[in-house]
């Protein structure tokens, strides 16, 4: 079951419906507050048992703007999602706010996401192909890099960066010990570096 989120995002359930066994669940989500005279919001149909018997695909994401008083659809996807939780963060400084959509969490709370880049100049969104595979993502803007913090048997961090279309992953892997010694801060410091020579070097 689709878990409501945070009344700020606006969201309702508009409907709920059944086709034979399979409960579908309609929700809308508002997003006047998020992009300013834009008119848009984000439709998702929760099916209890899975697209057509699927349970890898749950949900029907849509992506809508109101144009004349018309729903004009802008961007379509279907996806899995055990909660249905949206968050509106940049994660291409360009200062506007991109969607994320709760994918999965594991037994230690880490979520994944799919990302969505939006343009508002153009009335577009870009989902970033391989995002969903990084556990409790977190922007760096100040090195346009993604890290991450995952709890987990070892506590450890990865780095990643969105080109194009798709992820990036650094192949680096850090360990916390959570221990006063500084190691992780002096790994973490060591990486960032890397990678930053890696990027100054490809340019």
């Amino acid at each position: 079951m689709l878990k409501q989120i945070s009344p700020i995002f606006l969201l309702t359930i508009i409907a709920i419906s059944s086709y034979g066994q399979n409960e579908v669940k309609v929700f809308e989500t508002k997003c006047d507050s998020i992009y300013k005279n834009k008119e848009y919001k984000i439709i998702q149909q929760h099916f209890q048992n899975g697209i057509a018997g699927n349970e890898e695909k749950n949900t029907i994401f849509s992506f809508i703007r109101i144009i004349n008083s018309k729903e004009v659809l802008i961007f379509k996807d279907t996806i899995f999602s055990s909660t249905g939780e949206i968050e509106f963060r940049n994660f291409n400084n360009d200062r506007i706010k991109d969607i994320l959509i709760q994918n999965t969490s594991d037994v230690r709370s880490n979520w994944t996401y799919y990302l969505y880049i939006v343009d508002t100049l153009h009335d577009r969104l870009k989902k970033i192909k391989g995002f969903e595979e990084i556990k409790a993502p977190n922007y760096l803007p100040k090195y346009d890099l993604i890290d991450n913090y995952v709890m987990s048997g070892q506590i450890w961090t990865s780095f990643y960066k969105i080109e194009g279309n798709h992820i990036k992953d650094f192949g680096i892997v850090i360990y916390d010990n959570q221990s006063d010694d500084g190691k992780y801060k002096r790994a973490y410091n060591k990486s960032l570096k890397q990678i930053l020579a890696r990027k100054q070097n490809n340019r």
